[in-house]
């Protein structure tokens, strides 16, 4: 397996999981706060040098690569992957990397260059860690991670929504744009000669700019459809990837602006939204609060 291939996976709303939220009842759930910055990934590379991925690339720009370099995070980071090296196996540390100046929605304000891990995959057995194992990692090498809210193991969805609600408004009061959810549950499998157990894992955020589907009456009508906006913080949010992608040529309008199209149009097929218009303009926003920072 390339290692470097390795991209943390695009998470859903409860509302819209597969093949319904139910999936999630019966099953320990770890609800943590969802910070924003930029996707990154660390790991060793072949000849044990480190190296670093985004969501999207499988190798960062040279300014998110400089940015981590400038954390206090990074050196303990690569020892933790050496540490994994030294005992046969090999991880992806991903972690939201926060760098000087508003955060890419505007939610946050951060005064210096800083790596959160939300997640380590485990190549040896081909999954994420759980969180409990995670934090250990974490602990051991001194790097921080993702503020645990809560945890839940619920029999209705109308139980599971409302704790969904309490854990949002924590995370309002700690100033933080939504909440991840994640759980590790077993599923038993029986393939002809074989039985046991599986690890299912179900990850799941959820945000403060969106609106409470789960809440809303519905009804079914035949004719056009409408989609609504895409929200405001998914823009931005695509706008940063795409300067994360790029690094310094993110200044550039004619190389900028069609991987933003590129990334805004991804975002509203995966929220089932539209475009509000006139992308340059939220890219210009982008811009000044880059040059203010």
């Amino acid at each position: 397996m390339d290692i470097s291939k390795i991209k943390y996976p695009h998470l859903e709303r409860i509302y819209n999981l597969k093949p319904n939220p139910w999936i999630l009842l019966g099953q320990e759930i770890f609800w943590t706060e969802k910070r924003d910055g930029s996707n990154l990934g660390a790991y060793l590379k072949d000849d044990g040098t480190l190296g670093l991925r985004t969501r999207n690339m499988d190798e960062a720009s040279d300014g998110f690569k400089t940015a981590f370099q400038k954390s206090d995070q990074a050196e303990n980071t690569v020892e933790l992957l050496q540490d994994a090296s030294n005992w046969g196996n090999e991880y992806v540390i991903f972690g939201e990397m926060l760098t000087p100046g508003k955060s890419p929605t505007r939610i946050e304000v951060h005064e210096k260059n800083e790596f959160i891990v939300f997640d380590i995959w485990d190549t040896k057995h081909n999954q994420f860690m759980n969180y409990n194992a995670t934090h250990q990692q974490c602990y051991h090498f001194d790097l921080p991670i993702v503020e645990l809210y809560g945890t839940c193991n619920v029999v209705t969805v109308e139980t599971l929504y409302d704790f969904k609600d309490q854990m949002l408004a924590k995370a309002l009061e700690c100033g933080r744009e939504g909440v991840v959810g994640k759980a590790w549950g077993e599923t038993a499998y029986n393939h002809g000669d074989s039985a046991g157990c599986s690890c299912l894992i179900t990850y799941f955020k959820e945000k403060h700019d969106l609106p409470k589907l789960e809440r809303l009456p519905r009804a079914d009508e035949e004719g056009l459809i409408t989609l609504p906006l895409l929200p405001d913080s998914e823009i931005f949010g695509a706008i940063e990837k795409v300067r994360t992608d790029i690094g310094d040529k993110f200044n550039d309008v004619r190389v900028a602006m069609p991987l933003v199209a590129k990334y805004v149009a991804e975002e509203c097929k995966k929220h089932n939204s539209q475009s509000p218009g006139n992308l340059y303009l939220y890219y210009q926003q982008r811009l000044k609060d880059l040059m203010k920072e």
